[in-house]
């Protein structure tokens, strides 16, 4: 039996689906006589006014119709994933995530088995970079699908470039028409949609004069191409293992190279800016034919670099005006910069003292530490709060994987075991687990690594998060002082 969309697992209650009827097992089938093929044409057919759902309850076939305003929420929760079906990437990019990983059932240190089953989905669906910003190639794309691109205005998309050059886009993403393109962002702007870009900046292949060029002429799809953000290659050591055909040997950036990189984007950010400031693009055009930069303006700088360029030289990062709309965040653009001005927002709600001494331990990787500490020092003004950082060294995927996000709950535990004195309460980043926030990389459910834990652990998403873990150790206290009285 093929699969199916449009299960439903919840109606919230007084809401338009409870009102018409709509109950949990029923399977949505049409809406105004579109079949409901995922989440992307439930949402896109649902934000009509006038609707009639056609559904199966127990193998018989029913109808409703539901009056509403434009885009009101109908109140159905789907129990599955978004799309029945993922749209799988059949490129062989030289740098893909997935070489970067064990084999899935290679036996490893200290695990059952490989990694997380859903780390090796190579997806390239233009589904889930419209609904979740994932980024795609565009080079999978039958006339089907861009005909429903068109009729459902999905846009922003989210795109890996890599290189505007179309025989070193082939060598680099050896996948069908990856040569076409810029072609294929034309054809989007076209349908009036645009997208977001990346440049995955491998050494001495794709940077250099192929990045002023990629810039240059993603720049010149101005409005179709809204950003283009600039990310160095993420290696691990098993991508180390592997060797690249007809291209330079796989590496990461050396301090020396960063500083190239950066002082070679930031060129180009004073033109956007400036241009932007403007209004279009004869500041920018203008200051090409002289030969000279423009200074700062106060528009957005069109190319943004991740923060492992800064972390990695050492530079301050730019302020929050700089990133606009936060566009790219997810991609590891202005995180760090998010992060620092939250809680400079939020640090005030931290309680002055705590009723009695307690010791918290934060765990971070070990690219953001200099941020960790300067966090760690307001909280250390706490009274009768010490506060200790934990960096783990990637054990798994190799010391040079620095992020937190990478981090193994093996190798997590590890760190902890070897620590004398966690305190009372240990903090982790929530970016560590999956979506559901259940599992790490390595398959570690944390049900599993809070009972390795002799004490309280609690993964935080945010400032707010963190500082409302640490004003509870103090709400602890006083009912315990309150309980025992």
């Amino acid at each position: 039996m093929p699969k199916m969309y449009g299960w439903v697992r919840e109606v919230v209650p007084e809401s338009k689906a409870d009102r018409a009827g709509l109950q949990p097992g029923d399977l949505i089938r049409t809406i105004n006589g579109h079949l409901v093929r995922d989440l992307v044409d439930y949402r896109f057919y649902s934000a009509e006014e006038e609707l009639t759902i056609s559904f199966a309850r127990q193998e018989h076939e029913q109808e409703v119709h539901i009056a509403k305003t434009f885009d009101e929420n109908l109140g159905v929760l789907f129990g599955e994933e978004p799309a029945p079906f993922i749209r799988q990437c059949a490129n062989k990019c030289v740098f893909c995530f997935i070489k970067g990983l064990p084999e899935r059932f290679a036996p490893q240190p200290g695990l059952a088995h490989g990694m997380r089953a859903s780390l090796y989905i190579k997806d390239d669906d233009y589904r889930y970079s419209f609904l979740f910003g994932n980024f795609i190639t565009l080079t999978n794309l039958k006339e089907r699908d861009w005909q429903r691109l068109d009729e459902q205005k999905l846009t922003p998309l989210y795109v890996s470039v890599h290189t505007t050059d179309p025989e070193l886009r082939r060598r680099m993403v050896d996948g069908p028409r990856a040569g076409e393109i810029i072609e294929h962002i034309q054809r989007l702007g076209s349908m009036h949609l645009t997208c977001h870009t990346q440049l995955v900046l491998c050494p001495t292949i794709n940077d250099g004069p192929h990045l002023d060029s990629s810039i240059r002429e993603l720049a010149e799809l101005r409005p179709i191409v809204e950003s283009i953000s600039v990310v160095p290659v993420g290696l691990t050591k098993y991508n180390n293992m592997l060797k690249t055909e007809d291209l330079p040997p796989l590496r990461h950036y050396t301090r020396e190279e960063a500083e190239v990189i950066v002082d070679q984007v930031e060129h180009y950010q004073r033109h956007f800016a400036a241009d932007n400031a403007d209004g279009g693009k004869g500041a920018y055009v203008e200051a090409e034919r002289n030969g000279a930069d423009i200074a700062s303006g106060v528009g957005e700088p069109f190319a943004y670099l991740s923060d492992e360029w800064y972390y990695l030289t050492k530079r301050e990062f730019p302020s929050a005006k700089h990133y606009g709309s936060y566009a790219q965040i997810e991609n590891g653009v202005g995180m760090t910069r998010y992060l620092i001005d939250q809680w400079a927002r939020t640090k005030q709600r931290l309680p002055t003292s705590l009723p009695n001494p307690r010791r918290v331990t934060l765990v971070t990787g070990t690219m953001a530490l200099p941020v960790i500490r300067e966090l760690a020092e307001d909280m250390s003004k706490v009274e009768r709060l010490e506060v200790q950082i934990l960096p783990v060294v990637n054990q798994f995927f190799g010391a040079e994987v620095t992020v937190a996000g990478l981090l193994c709950g093996h190798d997590v535990l590890a760190a902890l075991e070897e620590n004398q004195n966690l305190g009372d309460l240990v903090l982790l980043p929530r970016v560590m687990l999956n979506n559901e926030g259940v599992r790490f990389l390595d398959d570690l459910t944390v049900d599993e690594f809070k009972q390795r834990v002799p004490v309280q652990v609690e993964f935080v998403r945010n400032a707010q998060e963190t500082i409302e873990a640490i004003r509870l150790l103090g709400v602890s206290d006083t009912v315990d002082a309150l309980s025992s009285s």
